[in-house]
């Protein structure tokens, strides 16, 4: 679901995924829908993130929730535009849970993604500078993700973005 992915990704966000699974799993049986976030106290928010750390994630997760139950009926928006009006939801966020959840093209651009890149183009002197992370990184992303009418589509926008990133994280080890 886009709230699952919406879940993930923000505990994702600088903590391992070998950490965050157990967490995942807790959160989700807690609160499997939105609209149970959105009703829960902040103490019983707090409670279920604890050990993850970065509580500011938590806090803005539990905002957006109430925001999405108040501004889309409690139904995660389908659009990048519309993720970035939720607290707590930035440009990589917004874009994985458009292109996971909902099959949106466009491209999701992490560290890992950053590294694939420059090793196709030879930019990897860099990539420490930030240059793939900024519009460089998401217009190559973009062009990858699209689909150009040239042959068969490999898979879903989310299905290459996952790709991409698993594809960093695995062979392309920061350097």
């Amino acid at each position: 679901t886009a709230y699952g992915v919406w879940v993930s990704e923000i505990m994702l966000q600088q903590t391992r995924v070998e950490s965050v699974i157990p967490y995942y799993l807790k959160w989700m049986d807690k609160f499997p829908t939105v609209h149970d976030l959105a009703n829960a106290s902040e103490e019983e928010v707090n409670s279920h993130w604890a050990g993850l750390g970065f509580y500011r994630r938590s806090r803005l997760l539990h905002a957006g929730a109430k925001r999405v139950v108040k501004d889309y009926k409690g139904i995660v928006p389908n659009t990048v535009d519309e993720l970035l009006k939720i607290e707590g939801i930035g440009r990589y966020t917004a874009s994985a849970v458009a292109s996971i959840a909902y099959g949106v093209e466009v491209p999701v651009v992490d560290g890992n993604v950053c590294r694939v890149l420059s090793r196709l183009t030879g930019v990897a002197n860099h990539i420490k500078a930030g240059v793939m992370k900024d519009d460089l990184g998401w217009t190559l992303a973009e062009r990858i993700v699209k689909a150009n009418g040239e042959g068969e589509r490999v898979g879903t926008p989310g299905e290459v973005n996952q790709a991409l990133m698993e594809l960093g994280a695995t062979y392309c080890s920061p350097s």
